[in-house]
């Protein structure tokens, strides 16, 4: 099973790709990030995550898209403009036909930490931990992982949930 997760922003959509094989093993087949001009207009800014989700979907034909549920803590203003974010990257599953899921924050971070109030320094410690050399890239700088976890974690949460494991590997 293929999984694409994203993690939606405007400015920056992290992504991941993983391969749960009927073994049981994690593969991570790419990540990185879906970048936007943070001067530019909101709606060539969401044309532009289409389109880049788009590419992915078409790139590595996940069997299931995995996404965080847009979080709503103080800052109405980007909530909103995730949640647009969010509603591109929906259709852009629905152009494929990609069946999707959606996971809170909370449980993103119980399934990988163990802690539904870990921080992201915390979540970003247990996915290196759970795989390794598997996000360890030369091509990638640092701060493209940092990114990038949220996404590889959602991908994970929903493999740990269809194997009922909480640790893969």
């Amino acid at each position: 099973m293929i999984i694409l997760g994203l993690d939606p922003g405007t400015a920056t959509t992290g992504f991941g790709v993983v391969e749960i094989t009927e073994e049981g093993e994690t593969n991570v087949i790419e990540w990185g990030l879906i970048e936007t001009d943070k001067d530019g207009f909101k709606e060539d800014r969401l044309k532009f995550i289409y389109k880049e989700t788009l590419s992915l979907f078409k790139k590595h034909a996940p069997d299931l898209f995995a996404i965080e549920k847009v979080f709503f803590a103080t800052n109405a203003k980007t909530a909103i403009a995730v949640g647009q974010a969010q509603g591109v990257m929906l259709l852009a599953a629905s152009t494929h036909k990609v069946k999707v899921v959606e996971y809170s924050p909370p449980t993103i971070k119980k399934m990988i930490t163990g802690s539904g109030r870990a921080n992201k320094k915390d979540v970003q410690k247990a996915l290196r931990k759970i795989l390794g050399s598997k996000v360890k890239s030369e091509a990638h700088k640092k701060t493209h992982f940092d990114d990038a976890a949220d996404a590889l974690a959602v991908c994970l949460t929903h493999a740990m949930k269809i194997s009922g494991n909480q640790v893969i590997g």
